[in-house]
């Protein structure tokens, strides 16, 4: 019996490097992710109530059982930084099929359209699939989409993509509710509220479309968001942003929830890393940037990981804002837009966060999508979720940047 324990324990190793093989490098742990996005993803129909499904919409009888298979697919933000992630993982690892796919399913998207939008002008019919497509009524259902479609406008110059780019461009532009000073607000589910989350929504779309048009106007309109946002949402003491401010009560909300400071962190580190080197409002940025970044460090836990409610080590540990703020931080090491000594605080992030990918590719932790309450019991019991886009699509970019540093050692 002694024996037969004894054989068992010297197992143990092996089976734990076993488990281990898919996370072994940062790029191995993202082509391990994102192949399993790739391989998963369905380019089709169902109809949800008889199960069958359909390669495209092509005479097809419209009906409201038909949706996309694949939630990968389907038109919202999400998916638009999940396709911003992969078109970035293509980029550091010079492999375009990841670049493709996006592109792929772009174009299944656009193939459907004529279809889902007979159910979309359908009353009867609540939220069909590509909906936010047709909406366009926020910053959610068009900026990240928008974004990573002028990527592949890039590559195939499809003149449906550049009809959809320059409509969202005149929507963020002249369109969407804003304050007097031109700073992005929400007018529901409460008006006149400012959401942390926006600044990413918004001025990723901004940050692309000045790069694509060299039109500055779209870099100076996000340079004021980040100008503004900070303003609204940010402690000194602290150097951290709150999640929103209601303006109707002036109220900041209760807690320095982890994903809203992942989104603002991610907003500055886009911009910088296209505006043109001489500009004049990038000494301003940079110092955002790093107050920002000293907050965050300051809040890391032990394992590497960031807390759901920042400064609350009593809130759990959650993979999306530990993914986006390793992101974040070895994208400025990478850039020197900050001091090599911060390189730990990213490797550090990516051993606490690389845990958190299973051997089944995927990555738990994550808290689900999160609105706007006063009270901080509410951030702090944020269900936990496995595989949420948000999460995914943040680790992807962080194993990516991750990877970029080491290979500059």
């Amino acid at each position: 019996m002694i024996k037969i324990l004894v054989f068992l324990l010297c197992l143990v190793p092996s089976f734990a490097v076993q488990s281990q093989r898919h996370i072994k490098t940062p790029e191995r742990a993202v082509r391990f992710l994102a192949d399993k996005v790739l391989e998963t993803t369905s380019f089709q129909l169902i109809n949800t109530k008889t199960g069958q499904v359909y390669d495209d919409a092509k005479g097809l009888k419209v009906s409201r059982d038909i949706k996309l298979k694949s939630k990968y697919v389907d038109w919202h933000y999400e998916n638009g930084v999940l396709r911003l992630a992969l078109q970035r993982v293509s980029a550091v690892f010079e492999d375009p099929k990841y670049a493709t796919y996006v592109k792929d399913s772009y174009l299944y998207d656009f193939d459907q359209l004529d279809y889902f939008k007979k159910l979309h002008l359908d009353p009867s019919v609540k939220k069909p699939s590509l909906f936010r497509f047709f909406k366009m009524g926020m910053l959610d259902d068009c900026g990240t989409m928008g974004a990573a479609l002028i990527g592949t406008y890039k590559i195939e110059k499809d003149k449906r993509f550049k009809t959809y780019i320059d409509k969202t461009a005149d929507y963020i532009s002249d369109k969407e509710f804003r304050l007097e000073d031109k700073t992005f607000v929400r007018d529901h589910p409460v008006k006149m509220t400012l959401w942390g989350d926006d600044l990413y929504m918004g001025t990723i779309f901004l940050t692309r479309m000045g790069e694509l048009t060299g039109e500055s106007k779209y870099w100076e309109d996000a340079i004021n968001q980040i100008l503004n946002f900070t303003r609204y949402l940010y402690d000194e003491e602290d150097q951290l942003y709150n999640h929103a401010y209601l303006f109707p009560t002036q109220d900041h909300t209760p807690a320095y929830w982890g994903r809203a400071n992942g989104w603002i962190l991610m907003a500055q580190v886009e911009l910088l890393a296209v505006l043109p080197l001489d500009h004049p409002s990038r000494p301003q940025l940079l110092k955002i940037l790093k107050q920002h970044i000293q907050g965050l460090v300051r809040r890391q836990g032990g394992s590497g990981r960031w807390h759901q409610v920042l400064d609350k080590v009593d809130a759990y540990e959650e993979s999306s804002c530990t993914a986006m703020f390793t992101y974040s931080i070895a994208r400025a090491v990478n850039e020197d837009w900050i001091p090599q000594l911060y390189r730990t605080a990213a490797i550090r992030g990516w051993e606490g966060l690389k845990e958190k990918i299973t051997e089944d590719a995927q990555v738990t932790d994550i808290c689900v999508g999160t609105h706007v309450e006063l009270n901080a019991p509410f951030y702090y019991n944020r269900p936990k979720s496995v595989n949420d886009t948000h999460g995914l699509a943040s680790t992807l970019l962080a194993g990516a940047e991750i990877h970029k540093m080491m290979q500059n050692d």
